[in-house]
């Protein structure tokens, strides 16, 4: 049984995030690591190292939380005021990490949908929803809701909206069920993946 007093995370324990990171969007079959990744021989070692990025490059600012100590889910939320300018390591990847030259071109068209769709955010104050990941043996029993619903009721109190970037119609159902709205979209070029920019206000 889940509680609804969450665990933060500490600096010590980012590498066991990331782990789980990695377990929960591998194993959703993350469209956009198979789209950016899918003609690389060792993609599946490169889809790892790009989701143990998404926890490892950010900011010791950011508020990392986990459902318990053993972080069956986890999130990343950034504060107001602080933004991917901050990351440590914002790219993991050069050109000779690949064996496709293909590749690095789609990791750019990646970061650019994302950089664009960031800055249609705006540089009001804001809680940004970085990530939320479930491992999959955990799914199915709200756990992202326990994570998220807090900080939603946080930000209420404050007065700030909540914003994030996400992909997959799929996704955009999920968070409409917590009251965010899509704001703007964006396609990857030469891809059939798209991006959606959200906010609850």
């Amino acid at each position: 049984m889940f509680t609804t007093n969450l665990y933060e995370v500490p600096l010590s324990r980012i590498d066991e995030a990331a782990d789980a990171t990695v377990d929960a969007f591998i194993g959703a079959n993350d469209p956009i690591g198979n789209f950016m990744f899918q003609n690389e021989p060792d993609h599946l070692i490169l889809k790892k190292r790009f989701f143990r990025s998404l926890v490892t490059s950010c900011s010791p600012r950011a508020v990392r939380q986990g459902i318990s100590p053993s972080l069956e889910a986890v999130s990343i939320w950034f504060p107001p005021g602080m933004d991917h300018s901050e990351d440590t390591d914002p790219d993991p990847f050069s050109a000779q990490d690949f064996s496709d030259p293909g590749t690095m071109e789609k990791l750019r068209a990646v970061n650019d949908v994302i950089s664009t769709l960031t800055a249609r955010l705006g540089q009001k104050p804001q809680w940004y929803l970085h990530l939320v990941a479930v491992r999959p043996q955990f799914r199915d029993k709200k756990l992202s809701s326990l994570l998220i619903r807090p900080m939603l009721a946080r930000a209420e109190k404050e007065s700030l909206p909540c914003t994030l970037i996400t992909q997959t119609a799929e996704n955009v159902q999920k968070y409409e069920h917590w009251g965010f709205k899509v704001v703007s979209e964006m396609p990857v070029a030469r891809s059939q993946e798209k991006f959606y920019s959200m906010r609850k206000d």
